[in-house]
Protein backbone atom coordinates (compact mmCIF):
# COMPACT_ATOMS: atom_id res chain seq x y z
CA UNK A 1 0.00 0.00 0.00
CA UNK A 2 1.61 3.28 -0.68
CA UNK A 3 1.40 6.23 0.70
CA UNK A 4 -0.78 9.08 -0.80
CA UNK A 5 2.14 11.48 -0.61
CA UNK A 6 4.61 13.23 2.54
CA UNK A 7 2.57 13.79 5.38
CA UNK A 8 3.50 15.45 8.76
CA UNK A 9 2.05 14.65 12.16
CA UNK A 10 0.88 18.32 13.21
CA UNK A 11 1.93 19.65 16.60
CA UNK A 12 -0.98 20.40 18.55
CA UNK A 13 -2.73 20.78 22.02
CA UNK A 14 -6.02 19.27 20.52
CA UNK A 15 -6.88 15.98 22.04
CA UNK A 16 -6.56 14.60 18.16
CA UNK A 17 -3.49 15.35 15.98
CA UNK A 18 -3.95 15.40 12.59
CA UNK A 19 -1.77 14.23 9.62
CA UNK A 20 -0.88 16.91 7.09
CA UNK A 21 -0.23 16.74 3.34
CA UNK A 22 2.82 18.59 2.32
CA UNK A 23 0.84 20.23 -1.44
CA UNK A 24 3.51 19.33 -4.32
CA UNK A 25 4.37 15.97 -3.22
CA UNK A 26 3.03 12.83 -4.85
CA UNK A 27 3.09 9.45 -3.45
CA UNK A 28 6.33 8.60 -1.22
CA UNK A 29 7.97 5.27 -1.67
CA UNK A 30 11.18 5.65 0.29
CA UNK A 31 12.45 8.50 2.07
CA UNK A 32 15.91 9.60 3.70
CA UNK A 33 17.33 12.68 5.66
CA UNK A 34 20.66 13.97 4.22
CA UNK A 35 21.10 15.70 8.06
CA UNK A 36 24.68 17.37 6.63
CA UNK A 37 22.45 19.11 3.82
CA UNK A 38 19.25 19.61 5.81
CA UNK A 39 17.31 17.86 3.11
CA UNK A 40 14.43 14.75 2.63
CA UNK A 41 16.22 12.43 -0.17
CA UNK A 42 12.92 9.86 -1.59
CA UNK A 43 11.60 8.04 -4.13
CA UNK A 44 8.14 9.71 -4.77
CA UNK A 45 5.47 10.87 -7.81
CA UNK A 46 4.02 8.05 -10.48
CA UNK A 47 7.29 7.79 -11.82
CA UNK A 48 9.31 7.12 -8.75
CA UNK A 49 11.55 9.92 -9.66
CA UNK A 50 14.58 10.21 -7.04
CA UNK A 51 14.54 13.90 -5.76
CA UNK A 52 15.57 15.75 -2.87
CA UNK A 53 13.17 18.81 -0.56
CA UNK A 54 14.31 21.08 1.73
CA UNK A 55 13.63 20.51 5.08
CA UNK A 56 13.03 23.82 5.89
CA UNK A 57 10.57 24.05 3.09
CA UNK A 58 8.70 21.65 4.41
CA UNK A 59 8.73 23.38 8.03
CA UNK A 60 7.04 26.19 6.56
CA UNK A 61 4.71 24.83 4.46
CA UNK A 62 3.60 22.78 8.28
CA UNK A 63 3.38 26.31 9.91
CA UNK A 64 1.27 27.53 7.35
CA UNK A 65 -0.93 24.19 7.16
CA UNK A 66 -3.32 26.53 9.02
CA UNK A 67 -4.24 28.76 5.87
CA UNK A 68 -6.86 27.83 3.08
CA UNK A 69 -4.10 28.39 0.33
CA UNK A 70 -0.63 26.86 0.42
CA UNK A 71 2.34 27.54 -2.43
CA UNK A 72 3.26 23.67 -3.81
CA UNK A 73 6.77 22.88 -2.90
CA UNK A 74 8.90 21.50 -5.84
CA UNK A 75 11.38 18.88 -4.97
CA UNK A 76 14.87 19.13 -6.93
CA UNK A 77 13.61 15.75 -9.26
CA UNK A 78 17.22 14.09 -10.64
CA UNK A 79 16.08 13.57 -14.46
CA UNK A 80 17.97 10.54 -15.58
CA UNK A 81 16.41 8.86 -12.04
CA UNK A 82 12.97 7.82 -12.58
CA UNK A 83 11.93 4.33 -12.32
CA UNK A 84 13.63 3.79 -9.02
CA UNK A 85 12.63 1.04 -6.30
CA UNK A 86 15.80 1.55 -3.65
CA UNK A 87 18.30 3.53 -2.82
CA UNK A 88 21.15 4.18 -0.15
CA UNK A 89 23.09 7.21 1.03
CA UNK A 90 25.65 7.46 2.94
CA UNK A 91 29.50 8.76 3.14
CA UNK A 92 32.71 7.26 1.73
CA UNK A 93 35.80 8.74 2.57
CA UNK A 94 33.94 12.14 3.71
CA UNK A 95 32.16 12.77 0.56
CA UNK A 96 28.77 12.45 0.54
CA UNK A 97 27.11 9.77 -2.18
CA UNK A 98 23.86 8.20 -3.37
CA UNK A 99 23.23 4.78 -4.82
CA UNK A 100 20.02 4.24 -6.67
CA UNK A 101 18.73 0.98 -8.17
CA UNK A 102 16.53 0.80 -11.45
CA UNK A 103 15.32 -2.61 -13.11
CA UNK A 104 18.44 -2.95 -14.99
CA UNK A 105 20.60 -0.41 -13.35
CA UNK A 106 22.44 0.66 -10.51
CA UNK A 107 23.71 4.61 -10.38
CA UNK A 108 26.15 6.03 -8.49
CA UNK A 109 25.97 10.21 -7.67
CA UNK A 110 28.85 12.03 -5.49
CA UNK A 111 28.04 15.86 -4.12
CA UNK A 112 29.91 18.45 -5.66
CA UNK A 113 31.15 20.85 -3.06
CA UNK A 114 31.70 23.13 -6.21
CA UNK A 115 28.35 23.07 -7.81
CA UNK A 116 26.36 22.57 -4.54
CA UNK A 117 24.56 19.10 -5.83
CA UNK A 118 24.80 15.79 -6.72
CA UNK A 119 26.67 14.78 -9.75
CA UNK A 120 26.23 11.09 -11.71
CA UNK A 121 29.32 9.51 -11.55
CA UNK A 122 29.01 5.65 -12.56
CA UNK A 123 25.94 3.55 -14.19
CA UNK A 124 26.35 -0.24 -13.86
CA UNK A 125 24.14 -2.33 -15.44
CA UNK A 126 23.03 -5.41 -14.00
CA UNK A 127 21.04 -8.74 -15.06
CA UNK A 128 18.62 -8.56 -12.16
CA UNK A 129 16.99 -5.92 -9.97
CA UNK A 130 19.14 -4.50 -6.98
CA UNK A 131 17.44 -6.03 -4.20
CA UNK A 132 19.87 -4.68 -1.39
CA UNK A 133 22.63 -1.79 -1.13
CA UNK A 134 25.03 -1.41 2.01
CA UNK A 135 27.49 1.46 2.18
CA UNK A 136 30.67 0.81 3.92
CA UNK A 137 33.53 2.76 4.98
CA UNK A 138 35.60 2.85 1.40
CA UNK A 139 32.75 0.56 -0.96
CA UNK A 140 28.80 -0.35 -1.46
CA UNK A 141 27.91 -3.60 -1.67
CA UNK A 142 24.84 -4.54 -3.50
CA UNK A 143 22.89 -7.43 -4.38
CA UNK A 144 21.49 -8.37 -8.09
CA UNK A 145 22.06 -11.89 -8.99
CA UNK A 146 24.70 -11.97 -6.79
CA UNK A 147 26.15 -10.49 -4.00
CA UNK A 148 28.63 -7.48 -5.61
CA UNK A 149 31.33 -4.90 -4.00
CA UNK A 150 31.86 -1.40 -5.92
CA UNK A 151 35.11 0.28 -4.97
CA UNK A 152 34.13 4.15 -5.16
CA UNK A 153 38.01 5.07 -6.37
CA UNK A 154 38.01 3.46 -9.83
CA UNK A 155 34.20 2.47 -9.73
CA UNK A 156 34.57 -1.27 -10.41
CA UNK A 157 32.43 -3.83 -9.56
CA UNK A 158 33.38 -7.30 -9.09
CA UNK A 159 31.94 -10.51 -6.84
CA UNK A 160 32.29 -9.53 -3.17
CA UNK A 161 32.49 -13.57 -1.69
CA UNK A 162 35.51 -15.51 -1.86
CA UNK A 163 35.54 -17.97 -4.81
CA UNK A 164 38.25 -19.87 -3.27
CA UNK A 165 36.31 -21.09 -0.20
CA UNK A 166 34.01 -24.54 -0.92
CA UNK A 167 32.23 -23.89 1.99
CA UNK A 168 30.52 -20.90 0.55
CA UNK A 169 30.03 -22.99 -2.91
CA UNK A 170 26.15 -22.33 -2.13
CA UNK A 171 25.85 -19.06 -1.88
CA UNK A 172 28.40 -18.38 -4.49
CA UNK A 173 25.92 -20.59 -6.61
CA UNK A 174 22.49 -19.40 -5.01
CA UNK A 175 21.30 -17.98 -8.27
CA UNK A 176 21.36 -21.43 -9.96
CA UNK A 177 18.93 -22.54 -7.65
CA UNK A 178 16.59 -19.77 -7.52
CA UNK A 179 17.91 -18.42 -4.27
CA UNK A 180 18.97 -14.73 -4.81
CA UNK A 181 20.00 -11.75 -2.29
CA UNK A 182 17.38 -10.30 0.10
CA UNK A 183 19.13 -8.10 2.19
CA UNK A 184 22.88 -7.09 3.50
CA UNK A 185 23.04 -6.75 7.55
CA UNK A 186 26.01 -5.41 9.07
CA UNK A 187 26.35 -7.32 12.92
CA UNK A 188 29.65 -6.59 14.17
CA UNK A 189 29.65 -4.46 17.46
CA UNK A 190 31.66 -0.96 18.03
CA UNK A 191 34.99 -1.52 17.92
CA UNK A 192 34.77 -4.76 16.34
CA UNK A 193 36.51 -5.88 12.75
CA UNK A 194 33.67 -5.90 10.12
CA UNK A 195 31.16 -8.53 9.55
CA UNK A 196 28.42 -8.72 7.67
CA UNK A 197 25.32 -11.29 7.48
CA UNK A 198 24.60 -12.19 3.77
CA UNK A 199 21.10 -13.10 3.31
CA UNK A 200 19.35 -15.58 1.13
CA UNK A 201 15.94 -16.43 0.55
CA UNK A 202 16.43 -19.70 2.65
CA UNK A 203 19.82 -19.24 3.89
CA UNK A 204 22.35 -16.61 5.71
CA UNK A 205 26.01 -16.67 5.85
CA UNK A 206 28.25 -14.78 8.20
CA UNK A 207 31.50 -13.21 6.14
CA UNK A 208 34.57 -10.16 6.63
CA UNK A 209 35.16 -7.13 4.77
CA UNK A 210 37.16 -9.45 2.43
CA UNK A 211 34.05 -11.66 1.52
CA UNK A 212 35.68 -14.83 3.21
CA UNK A 213 33.44 -17.06 6.43
CA UNK A 214 33.77 -15.76 9.33
CA UNK A 215 31.40 -18.07 11.60
CA UNK A 216 31.45 -22.38 10.38
CA UNK A 217 27.66 -22.08 10.56
CA UNK A 218 24.75 -20.81 8.65
CA UNK A 219 21.59 -19.23 9.71
CA UNK A 220 18.67 -20.44 8.22
CA UNK A 221 14.46 -19.69 7.93
CA UNK A 222 11.95 -21.58 7.93
CA UNK A 223 9.64 -19.45 6.07
CA UNK A 224 10.04 -16.98 3.31
CA UNK A 225 11.78 -13.62 4.50
CA UNK A 226 10.68 -10.55 3.56
CA UNK A 227 13.03 -8.22 4.87
CA UNK A 228 15.53 -8.01 7.28
CA UNK A 229 16.73 -5.34 10.96
CA UNK A 230 19.68 -5.44 13.20
CA UNK A 231 18.73 -4.08 16.10
CA UNK A 232 21.98 -5.37 17.99
CA UNK A 233 22.05 -8.01 19.43
CA UNK A 234 18.71 -9.26 17.88
CA UNK A 235 17.93 -9.93 13.20
CA UNK A 236 14.19 -9.33 13.25
CA UNK A 237 12.88 -11.48 9.74
CA UNK A 238 9.13 -10.51 8.61
CA UNK A 239 7.40 -13.10 7.05
CA UNK A 240 3.77 -12.85 5.65
CA UNK A 241 2.25 -13.02 8.42
CA UNK A 242 5.14 -13.73 11.38
CA UNK A 243 8.10 -11.97 12.85
CA UNK A 244 11.22 -13.90 13.77
CA UNK A 245 13.49 -12.73 16.45
CA UNK A 246 16.89 -14.61 16.30
CA UNK A 247 19.69 -13.50 18.38
CA UNK A 248 23.04 -12.98 16.86
CA UNK A 249 25.67 -14.04 19.64
CA UNK A 250 29.52 -12.91 19.27
CA UNK A 251 31.62 -15.04 17.21
CA UNK A 252 33.59 -16.80 19.73
CA UNK A 253 29.95 -18.14 21.65
CA UNK A 254 29.02 -21.64 21.52
CA UNK A 255 25.38 -22.89 21.10
CA UNK A 256 22.58 -22.20 19.25
CA UNK A 257 21.10 -18.57 19.13
CA UNK A 258 17.64 -17.98 20.75
CA UNK A 259 14.77 -17.74 18.47
CA UNK A 260 10.91 -16.56 18.95
CA UNK A 261 8.38 -16.57 16.24
CA UNK A 262 5.34 -13.59 16.61
CA UNK A 263 2.05 -14.37 14.54
CA UNK A 264 1.57 -10.97 13.21
CA UNK A 265 -1.01 -10.04 10.59
CA UNK A 266 1.38 -8.64 7.35
CA UNK A 267 4.04 -7.11 8.99
CA UNK A 268 5.69 -4.31 7.11
CA UNK A 269 9.52 -2.98 8.68
CA UNK A 270 9.19 0.76 9.29
CA UNK A 271 12.58 1.36 10.94
CA UNK A 272 14.46 1.40 14.11
CA UNK A 273 13.06 2.05 17.48
CA UNK A 274 14.17 5.17 19.70
CA UNK A 275 14.92 2.41 22.18
CA UNK A 276 17.72 -0.17 21.62
CA UNK A 277 17.12 -3.51 20.32
CA UNK A 278 13.67 -2.31 19.00
CA UNK A 279 12.31 -1.68 15.51
CA UNK A 280 8.82 -0.68 14.57
CA UNK A 281 6.49 -2.66 12.19
CA UNK A 282 3.31 -1.67 10.61
CA UNK A 283 0.60 -4.24 10.81
CA UNK A 284 -2.82 -4.45 8.65
CA UNK A 285 -5.74 -6.32 9.92
CA UNK A 286 -9.02 -6.10 9.96
CA UNK A 287 -9.16 -2.93 7.64
CA UNK A 288 -6.84 -0.84 10.39
CA UNK A 289 -2.94 -0.20 10.04
CA UNK A 290 -1.19 -0.14 13.38
CA UNK A 291 2.03 0.68 14.27
CA UNK A 292 4.08 -1.48 16.41
CA UNK A 293 7.17 -1.22 18.92
CA UNK A 294 8.50 -4.61 18.96
CA UNK A 295 12.16 -5.02 21.20
CA UNK A 296 13.41 -8.12 21.34
CA UNK A 297 14.38 -10.30 24.51
CA UNK A 298 15.07 -13.33 24.17
CA UNK A 299 15.71 -15.34 27.09
CA UNK A 300 17.01 -18.76 26.19
CA UNK A 301 15.95 -22.10 27.88
CA UNK A 302 18.54 -24.64 29.85
CA UNK A 303 18.86 -27.92 29.00
CA UNK A 304 16.97 -28.80 31.97
CA UNK A 305 13.78 -26.91 31.10
CA UNK A 306 14.22 -27.86 27.63
CA UNK A 307 14.23 -31.50 28.54
CA UNK A 308 11.28 -30.67 31.24
CA UNK A 309 8.96 -28.84 28.48
CA UNK A 310 8.58 -25.26 27.70
CA UNK A 311 7.91 -23.29 31.02
CA UNK A 312 4.54 -21.63 31.10
CA UNK A 313 5.94 -18.41 32.99
CA UNK A 314 6.57 -15.25 31.72
CA UNK A 315 9.68 -14.50 31.37
CA UNK A 316 9.20 -10.60 31.88
CA UNK A 317 9.16 -9.00 35.27
CA UNK A 318 7.01 -6.48 33.83
CA UNK A 319 3.78 -8.35 35.09
CA UNK A 320 1.42 -4.79 34.66
CA UNK A 321 2.83 -4.38 31.07
CA UNK A 322 0.87 -3.67 27.91
CA UNK A 323 -1.11 -6.73 26.66
CA UNK A 324 0.65 -9.13 24.35
CA UNK A 325 -0.82 -9.35 20.84
CA UNK A 326 -2.29 -12.21 20.56
CA UNK A 327 -4.34 -11.89 23.79
CA UNK A 328 -5.13 -8.58 22.10
CA UNK A 329 -6.33 -9.72 18.93
CA UNK A 330 -8.11 -12.33 21.00
CA UNK A 331 -10.33 -9.76 22.80
CA UNK A 332 -11.17 -8.13 19.43
CA UNK A 333 -12.29 -11.10 17.67
CA UNK A 334 -13.77 -12.31 20.91
CA UNK A 335 -16.08 -8.63 20.56
CA UNK A 336 -16.70 -8.47 17.32
CA UNK A 337 -19.33 -10.68 15.68
CA UNK A 338 -18.26 -14.11 14.10
CA UNK A 339 -18.98 -13.77 10.38
CA UNK A 340 -21.16 -16.35 8.67
CA UNK A 341 -19.30 -19.01 6.69
CA UNK A 342 -20.09 -19.72 2.60
CA UNK A 343 -18.87 -18.69 -0.59
CA UNK A 344 -19.61 -14.96 -0.03
CA UNK A 345 -17.57 -14.75 3.19
CA UNK A 346 -14.77 -17.16 2.86
CA UNK A 347 -12.80 -17.82 6.45
CA UNK A 348 -9.60 -15.44 6.45
CA UNK A 349 -6.87 -18.03 5.57
CA UNK A 350 -4.19 -19.31 8.43
CA UNK A 351 -0.60 -18.55 8.13
CA UNK A 352 1.24 -20.93 5.72
CA UNK A 353 4.11 -22.52 7.44
CA UNK A 354 5.70 -22.94 4.38
CA UNK A 355 6.23 -21.21 0.95
CA UNK A 356 7.39 -22.16 -2.15
CA UNK A 357 8.04 -19.05 -4.12
CA UNK A 358 11.28 -18.43 -4.80
CA UNK A 359 11.57 -15.10 -6.32
CA UNK A 360 10.20 -11.44 -5.52
CA UNK A 361 7.91 -9.79 -8.05
CA UNK A 362 11.00 -7.87 -9.84
CA UNK A 363 12.61 -10.82 -11.31
CA UNK A 364 12.23 -11.04 -15.03
CA UNK A 365 13.55 -14.51 -15.42
CA UNK A 366 11.44 -17.19 -14.63
CA UNK A 367 13.22 -20.31 -15.68
CA UNK A 368 14.05 -22.57 -13.42
CA UNK A 369 17.73 -22.34 -13.67
CA UNK A 370 20.68 -20.48 -16.11
CA UNK A 371 23.95 -22.01 -17.21
CA UNK A 372 26.38 -19.75 -15.52
CA UNK A 373 28.23 -19.32 -18.78
CA UNK A 374 25.21 -17.48 -20.03
CA UNK A 375 24.41 -15.23 -17.01
CA UNK A 376 25.22 -11.64 -17.77
CA UNK A 377 26.64 -11.18 -14.51
CA UNK A 378 27.89 -7.72 -13.92
CA UNK A 379 30.69 -8.60 -12.05
CA UNK A 380 33.99 -9.90 -12.27
CA UNK A 381 36.16 -12.51 -10.76
CA UNK A 382 38.42 -11.14 -8.56
CA UNK A 383 41.79 -12.54 -9.03
CA UNK A 384 43.73 -10.33 -6.43
CA UNK A 385 43.22 -11.87 -3.48
CA UNK A 386 45.88 -13.95 -1.95
CA UNK A 387 44.28 -15.04 1.69
CA UNK A 388 42.65 -18.42 1.37
CA UNK A 389 39.78 -18.60 3.95
CA UNK A 390 40.14 -21.13 6.02
CA UNK A 391 36.53 -22.22 5.38
CA UNK A 392 34.69 -25.88 6.32
CA UNK A 393 34.41 -28.48 3.31
CA UNK A 394 31.65 -28.45 0.72
CA UNK A 395 28.63 -29.25 2.98
CA UNK A 396 24.86 -30.07 0.85
CA UNK A 397 22.60 -27.46 2.91
CA UNK A 398 19.44 -28.36 4.30
CA UNK A 399 16.35 -26.65 3.83
CA UNK A 400 14.61 -27.66 6.80
CA UNK A 401 11.98 -25.27 8.47
CA UNK A 402 14.74 -25.02 11.88
CA UNK A 403 17.97 -25.82 11.89
CA UNK A 404 19.27 -28.44 14.02
CA UNK A 405 19.31 -27.94 17.86
CA UNK A 406 17.31 -24.75 16.99
CA UNK A 407 14.74 -23.55 20.44
CA UNK A 408 11.35 -22.41 19.76
CA UNK A 409 11.78 -19.76 22.63
CA UNK A 410 7.96 -18.87 24.08
CA UNK A 411 6.48 -15.96 22.63
CA UNK A 412 5.74 -14.07 25.93
CA UNK A 413 10.00 -13.36 26.24
CA UNK A 414 9.64 -10.90 23.23
CA UNK A 415 7.79 -7.58 24.61
CA UNK A 416 6.01 -6.08 22.00
CA UNK A 417 4.58 -2.26 23.08
CA UNK A 418 1.38 -1.28 21.14
CA UNK A 419 1.11 2.25 20.08
CA UNK A 420 -2.74 3.13 21.27
CA UNK A 421 -3.80 5.01 17.99
CA UNK A 422 -4.48 3.11 15.02
CA UNK A 423 -4.01 4.98 11.77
Amino acid sequence: MNSPGLQTKEPSSSLKNSLTHVPGIGAVFQIYIIKDLEKLLMIAGEERALCLVDVKKVKQSLAQSHLPAQPDISPNIFEAVKGCHLFAAGKIENGLCICAAMPNKVVILRYNENLSKYCIRKEIETSEPCSCIHFTNYSILIGTNKFYEIDMKQYTLEEFLDKNDHSLAPAVFASSSNSFPVSIVQVNGAGQREEYLLCFHEFGVFVDSYGRRSRTDDLKWSRLPLAFAYREPYLFVTHFNSLEVIEIQARSSLGTPARAYLEIPNPRYLGPAISSGAIYLASSYQDKLRVICCKGNLVKESSTDHHRGPSTSRSSPNKRGPPTYNEHITKRVASSPAPPEGPSHPREPSTPHRYREGRTELRRDKSPGRPLEREKSPGRMLSTRRERSPGRLFEDSSRGRLPVGAVRTPLSQVNKVWDQSSV
